[in-house]
């Protein structure tokens, strides 16, 4: 009687199985970080720009009924580093009146800390004309402000 001899086959290999959990469970990974992430970096946002948008229209407001001294306290510190209270009336002053005015756009920005938001607004002037006007905004302490030329 012959015996036959088999040779042994090695063990089926499992690294492709290996490799896709592996990888699966890094997209796995990564898509969880990035919902978090932006999650947390855009839960703000919203409400920065109705903030932005609601400084803007106060600012043109009291600009409109020549609430001066209101506006010039809704200045950045910087924007006041360039006017005095008289020398922003004066400024005011020299310029067409605002009759009425609409919010046309925002857009807030938040780099390494420094939030800006920028506020598109269309002024009806007593010229009888239409101006668009980009008033950038800067958050000091916590509250918006008008920061720039302020016309």
């Amino acid at each position: 009687m012959a015996y036959q001899y088999q040779v042994p086959q090695p063990p089926k290999s499992n690294t492709l199985r290996t490799v896709l959990i592996v990888v699966g469970s890094l997209l796995v990974l990564c898509c969880i970080v990035a919902v978090v992430g932006g999650y947390f970096l855009f839960r703000n946002s919203g409400k920065d720009i109705q903030q932005a948008q609601d400084t803007t229209d106060v600012f043109v407001t009291d600009l409109e009924q020549s609430k001066l001294d209101a506006a010039y306290g809704m200045l950045c510190d910087a924007t006041k580093g360039q006017f005095t209270a008289d020398a922003f009336t004066q400024f005011v002053g020299k310029q067409p009146v605002i009759k009425r005015h609409e919010l046309a756009g925002t857009s807030v920005m938040n780099q390494m800390g420094r939030v800006t938001a920028r506020v598109s607004v269309n002024l009806w002037l007593d010229t009888g004309s239409t101006s668009g006007h980009v008033f950038p905004l800067l958050k000091e302490g916590g509250t918006w402000k008008v920061c720039g030329n302020p016309l």
